[in-house]
């Protein structure tokens, strides 16, 4: 069945390329309709997961936890939901799937490179389904991740269906990126620069068309979605309320000041996020407990810190049963994405307060509690994104250091929620080194470009911060630990993204092993070649006679006559396959010290079908550069 659906869509294919070319265009301008699909299915899936996200938190945390008084005679439920929520994912990972735990971001970054962006459709289930228990019961992670590996995995599926050719894959992932980022934030040019900026690395023209199409295709979808069929008057999976800043102490010294040192401390926040969290998922890869056990210990010890957030906070010290109220966010401030509770840090009102001591302290505990929260439930298997505890923490640093600076001479005017607001993006910058989407996807959200110059300055300063502190984003620090060698430029990606097939190969010219080395100069005489390929008696295949080595033969001359080929022979040198990437091949280039290497198709069954150069690789990159 499965194969009769992709033959019509691979025969749809080829339809619509070949229309397509007789009106001009490119058969890269089939991934322009392909982006369409793509952004109109991952908004529905985003928008679909956010709601049993919504679900599971309110059935928890509203229903049950209404009949238990959660926050009163029923607090220790704070520790058991988030163990249950942990357990019951460690059980689906361990028993029913095969995807990885964590942020799903590094997946997506991981598939593009190693396998061109292939990726299972079912990944996409899985990771609903896994990342709606872990943040609906109280993990501490975010939705964009998985919404991003949602979409990429949806997009695979759709280039899977349609047959596209693996040098396509990577940018239909892009598509899939941005229309998740896109229908979170509300934010399609953002959307478009995190893809390209982080995932993809390209911003190459090829690369931008289609990408911008699923964004926007998206965006405008999610709305639909939100107003027409769920009726509720928003815009997007996550905004903040509909005001405008205006220009008030975003200007002048102090200001500029005060929005640099917000730099300085969200690019130690991000560091120190960031080494967390991979300390975190050390600590937890070395505990001996079965796997399903992990999460569920992460929630366990995140339950009580929980509990003690209640008690000190809530009971102690503001005298209340919660500290923020159910009306902005049901469960305790640092569990799930805290988007509620980042609402409150940017409305004017909530640091008008007279209890400034109590307010100062409660921001300094919700930005130690927001790290470890998140390392304990990403680190120990839980399932989840990191976008939104840096929002959080952004928003919580940045009203820290506002309500700290406006106590000093000539700083009182000071608002503190225009710091937790800049404050978002910069420690986003500094987590993910990704400072032009970052600052794209803060203006986008609230809509206001008198922002522009302290988004700038934050978000510039905490990514340099960040990166003379320690060299790796969250991402490229994943990446690193499993082998994989990331630059902050886009060739290698672009190298990994092509393959063998996409090379002019040249004539392969074949010896045995047994042939005389007379017979070798002969046919180098007679066809031009510098480098042969040598066979034995049986057809296989033995190694490379580079025209190096022949030189050296050529010296002592009276030893012609008495050498056989394959006594010449380098029979270290691999043969490469038509599906392998270009910076594979390049990498055997210099192992080797060859200018050539012999091409089999994949399964080496055909033989050798041509050898490919140094030269031609170059050739072909130089090209693919000029696109």
């Amino acid at each position: 069945m499965w194969w009769a659906v992709t033959g019509l869509a691979a025969r749809f294919r080829v339809l619509a390329v070949r229309l397509l070319g007789r009106l001009g265009f490119g058969e890269e301008s089939f991934l322009v309709l392909l982006a369409l699909l793509i952004g109109a299915v991952t908004a529905v899936a985003a928008v679909s997961f956010h709601e049993l996200i919504d679900w599971v938190r309110r059935l928890l945390y509203m229903h049950l936890g209404g009949r238990v008084d959660l926050y009163g005679r029923g607090v220790a439920m704070l520790i058991a939901l988030p163990a249950a929520g942990g357990l019951a994912v460690g059980l689906l990972s361990r028993h029913f799937f095969t995807a990885r735990e964590g942020h799903g971001i590094v997946d997506v970054i991981e598939s593009v490179i190693r396998s061109r962006g292939f990726i299972r459709p079912i990944a996409a289930i899985e990771k609903i389904l896994t990342s709606a228990i872990t943040i609906g019961s109280g993990g501490s992670a975010g939705a964009e991740g998985p919404i991003v590996q949602i979409g990429a995995a949806i997009a695979s599926g759709v280039g899977q269906l349609f047959r596209v050719t693996r040098a396509h894959m990577p940018i239909l992932i892009g598509c899939g990126s941005a229309a998740g980022i896109s229908a979170i934030f509300n934010s399609p040019i953002g959307g478009v620069l995190f893809t390209l900026e982080v995932i993809l690395r390209d911003f190459s023209i090829r690369a931008f068309a289609p990408v911008v199409i699923a964004s926007v295709i998206a965006n405008v979808a999610t709305q639909a979605l939100f107003r027409d069929v769920l009726g509720e008057p928003v815009r997007a999976i996550f905004q903040i309320p509909a005001w405008r800043l205006g220009q008030a102490q975003l200007t002048g010294w102090g200001g500029l000041g005060a929005f640099a040192i917000l730099g300085l401390l969200s690019g130690l926040m991000g560091v120190a996020f960031t080494r967390l969290m991979h300390r975190g998922e050390d600590l937890f890869a070395r505990m001996r407990l079965p796997r399903p056990l992990k999460p569920a210990l992460g929630g366990t010890l995140l339950g009580l810190g929980g509990v003690f957030y209640v008690v000190v906070f809530g009971w102690l010290v503001l005298d209340q049963p919660k500290p923020f109220t159910f009306e902005d966010y049901a469960m305790p401030a640092f569990y799930g994405d805290g988007y509620g509770v980042v609402r409150e840090l940017l409305a004017q009102g909530f640091y008008a307060d007279t209890r400034a001591g109590q307010l100062l302290a409660l921001l300094a505990f919700l930005c130690v509690a927001k790290i470890l929260a998140t390392c304990l439930t990403l680190a120990s298997g839980g399932s989840g994104g990191i976008i939104a505890p840096c929002v959080f923490l952004g928003a919580a640093t940045g009203g820290l250091l506002g309500m700290t600076l406006r106590t000093l001479p000539g700083l009182q005017g000071l608002q503190p929620h225009l710091l937790a607001l800049v404050g978002m993006g910069a420690v986003l910058a500094a987590v993910v080194h990704a400072p032009l989407a970052s600052i794209l996807i803060l203006l986008e959200l609230t809509g206001d470009y008198g922002l522009v110059l302290p988004a700038m300055l934050a978000s510039v300063i905490a990514t340099g911060t960040a990166r003379i502190l320690f060299r790796d984003s969250i991402y490229t620090l994943s990446l690193r630990r499993r082998g994989l060698r990331i630059g902050t430029a886009a060739d290698l990606l672009l190298l990994r993204r092509m393959t063998v097939e996409q090379v002019d190969l040249e004539p392969a010219t074949v010896v045995r092993a047994g042939d005389s080395f007379q017979k070798v100069l002969d046919l180098v005489d007679s066809t031009g070649a510098r480098d042969l390929v040598v066979f034995d008696d049986k057809d296989r295949y033995l190694g490379m006679l580079v025209a190096e080595d022949i030189q050296t033969a050529l010296i002592q001359r009276e030893a012609v006559p008495l050498l056989l080929a394959g006594e010449l022979c380098r029979t270290g040198v691999p043969m490469v396959r038509n599906s392998d990437d270009l910076a594979t091949v390049l990498d055997l280039f210099a192992a080797h010290n060859v200018d050539r290497l012999p091409v089999c198709v994949s399964d080496a069954s055909a033989g050798v079908i041509g050898v490919i150069s140094r030269g031609a690789l170059m050739k072909r990159y130089q090209r693919e550069l000029g696109d």
